[in-house]
């Protein structure tokens, strides 16, 4: 089965998108802070990440860059509220594989996750 980690600090959305992956077959985490993520991203090596731009510990860059040391096969899907160009340059020159901008619905996740995986 394959792994997924959503790291985002906004939990009522993260509690859905779970329990929707789960339901679609795959095994879901949840991180809410940068900390927590980089040491799920440690433990389970998963096959795609989610990453909030914004977490209340860190910038997501740090995760990502994080993510690319220590679980370099894992797929990085770069979310945010808003665009900020500066931040998605360095979130791609960092190797975020996607980018996602809330809002959007759950079946676009699936099909990025998908995408991804092949």
């Amino acid at each position: 089965m394959k792994k997924i980690l959503i790291v985002d600090d906004e939990v009522g959305i993260v509690q859905e998108i779970k329990e929707f992956l789960t339901e679609e077959g795959y095994d879901a985490y949840t991180a809410d802070t940068a900390k927590e993520g980089i040491r799920l991203i440690q433990e389970l090596k998963p096959d795609v990440v989610f990453i909030d731009v914004k977490l209340p510990d860190a910038s997501g860059i740090d995760v990502l860059k994080a993510c690319k040391e220590e679980s370099p096969r894992t797929k990085t899907v770069m979310v945010t509220g808003y665009v900020d160009q500066n931040l998605m340059d360095e979130a791609e020159a960092v190797g975020r594989d996607a980018f996602l901008q809330k809002p959007f619905d759950l079946v676009r996740i699936t099909e990025e996750i998908e995408r991804l995986l092949g």
